[in-house]
């Protein structure tokens, strides 16, 4: 696969999301790419999610660029409650477009928006990816999501630990900050941090070989029930990609 055929896959994505026929429906669309948000799908309701990366990992350097392909379906269990289930799928150029993972996540919020100073949000999620469990490990993830809204600006923070399950790993940890508000009924432009804080064996805030990353990114909102967001995501440390083009496109019914 090229790399012309990994955006036209984007392209596709967004395109087939856009298509699909819309119902009535009241969820607070997704404000944010790296930063999973406070606010959930209301009881009934489903939403799709599909993801697309383009990473360039050297940027002047084409045999190391990648992509990864996520379907994510949403349902709302209670208008607090709200599980998800992903498939994922990957291509770089030593095993091709093959199956990557599945995953599984349920996330609830606490109380409404604006009882608390902060709204708080609880997520977890289990990821059980291709391949023997010697190589792969299955893995836990769970955060805790932090928001406030600030006149027209929200604020937005996950604060993440995770740790693979069969091979006994320590915890690893990382968290993402965003802040973002509309600029037109339909657009809002956000900026986004997400670093890498290390294991329980080197925890710390830029560590050598952490990764840290910066995405400028907006939100495009041709619906009431459509959204579609785009940021190149660019690495601030050596361990990280040098760039990510990273976009998500979402729809609810």
């Amino acid at each position: 696969m090229t790399k012309v055929q990994s955006l036209l896959i984007v392209g596709l994505s967004v395109g087939a999301a856009l298509a699909f026929p819309p119902k009535p429906a009241f969820a607070h669309l997704r404000d944010y790419i790296f930063n999973q948000g406070y606010h959930t799908s209301r009881k009934g309701e489903f939403e799709i999610e599909l993801h697309n990366d383009l990473n360039l990992k050297e940027a002047d350097n084409d045999e190391s660029y990648s992509s990864k392909h996520q379907v994510e379906l949403e349902y709302g269990v209670t208008d607090h409650l709200q599980l998800a289930t992903y498939e994922v799928f990957k291509w770089d150029r030593k095993d091709d477009f093959e199956r990557d993972e599945l995953k599984v996540e349920g996330k609830v919020r606490l109380l409404e928006s604006g009882e608390l100073p902060v709204d708080i949000a609880l997520y977890g999620e289990y990821k059980n990816p291709n391949g023997h469990h010697d190589q792969r490990s299955d893995a836990m993830e769970l955060k805790l999501i932090l928001s406030k809204d600030l006149g027209p600006w929200n604020v937005t923070g996950n604060l993440i630990t995770e740790r693979k399950i069969n091979q006994h790993d320590p915890w690893a940890f990382e968290y993402t900050l965003g802040i973002s508000r509309p600029v037109h009924p339909q657009v809002r432009l956000g900026l986004e941090i997400k670093e890498g804080l290390g294991t329980t064996e080197d925890l710390g805030v830029r560590r050598k070989g952490h990764k840290f990353q910066l995405m400028p990114m907006v939100a495009w909102s041709p619906t009431p029930h459509s959204r579609v967001l785009f940021g190149p995501a660019f690495g601030l440390t050596r361990a990280s990609d040098d760039i990510q083009l990273k976009s998500i496109a979402s729809i609810e019914f």
